[in-house]
């Protein structure tokens, strides 16, 4: 026992006085913040293919809501995350009026956030569903072909079909219904009576019940898997009522000047992600796919997006 005890001292003394192998160096991977929601999983995923693509090491790290995950970026414990202007507009300025208009939105973040050394990625502001930027806020679904209402593209679309026909029911969850600045007002906004009775139906019920023809639109948000995998179409709000909850990448700007290859690298996401590219993305996990696997199909379509604007081409859906 003695002698075992001596021989394993001399090795370990042995082992101390070896130089050791130097370890291999390389950049610390950003770390990309993200909440447990599918769709912000979706996103960082899709992130970290996008900077991988430009030999940008990354990783993602899990939170417990989206707003720790916020929050890890504003402390330095994550380099970047995905934050919607409307949540951001409500939380980090404290204000109940997201407006509709993204670009308005964003101005006030950028403002606000430039001062804590953090700097948005601001989306294209485009309009329509297949348009940039995605927009995650409410909408009005209806059911695609062969329902007779597929033929509705707008909320006006759909404000003249109320009018013409006052049988019809809309699927709403009861506290919009019953909220002033809810459903009274956005009938108002839209010349629609404002006493119009509605079926009480939360997003879920709202998508069955559309596809089953008792209503002729339901309100979900617009990026919403179940709706996109039922065949249901969001329309478009033309007059812009519903705040604007469009995702963009937060970046810690002491990061993003360190690794100017970052901004260019996310270019896709930014310029080229639509509300429809993120619903039928969506859908493919809502039908149970793999966040991972469906991340790369949107990844590749956003680059090639990007590579038929260059081109000068409209890349079919």
């Amino acid at each position: 026992m003695v002698l075992a005890a001596a021989l394993t001292a001399v090795a370990l003394t042995l082992a101390a006085c070896t130089p050791a192998e130097p370890a291999a160096s390389g950049p610390e991977p950003l770390r990309i913040a993200t909440g447990p929601e599918a769709e912000a999983r979706l996103l960082s995923r899709t992130m970290l293919l996008l900077l991988a693509e430009r030999s940008i090491p990354a990783e993602v790290v899990a939170f417990a809501d989206a707003r720790s995950a916020r929050q890890a970026v504003d402390l330095g414990d994550a380099e970047l995350t995905v934050a919607y202007s409307g949540e951001e507009w409500l939380t980090r300025l404290g204000r109940a009026d997201p407006p509709a208009d993204p670009e308005r939105a964003f101005e006030a973040l950028e403002r606000s956030d430039r001062a804590r050394g953090l700097t948005w990625l601001v989306p294209t502001v485009g309009r329509g569903v297949e348009e940039p930027p995605a927009n995650a806020t409410f909408a009005l679904f209806v059911a695609g072909p062969p329902s007779v209402h597929a033929d509705l593209r707008s909320l006006s679309d759909l404000s003249l079909r109320l009018a013409e026909r006052p049988d019809l029911s809309l699927c709403i969850d009861t506290e919009f219904g019953g909220r002033p600045d809810g459903l009274a007002a956005l009938l108002s906004t839209y010349s629609v009576r404002r006493d119009r009775p509605f079926l009480a139906s939360g997003p879920a019920e709202a998508v069955r019940r559309v596809r089953a023809g008792d209503c002729v639109a339901g309100l979900s948000h617009a990026t919403d898997g179940r709706a996109w995998r039922a065949g249901l179409r969001p329309l478009v709000d033309d007059l812009r009522f519903f705040p604007a909850f469009v995702p963009a990448p937060v970046v810690r700007t002491e990061v993003l000047e360190a690794a100017p290859a970052l901004g260019p690298a996310l270019a896709p996401l930014v310029e080229r992600l639509s509300t429809g590219m993120l619903g039928r993305a969506n859908a493919a996990v809502a039908g149970g796919g793999d966040v991972g696997a469906v991340a790369a199909d949107l990844a590749a379509r956003l680059r090639a997006a990007t590579g038929a604007a260059l081109a000068g081409v409209t890349p079919g859906a």
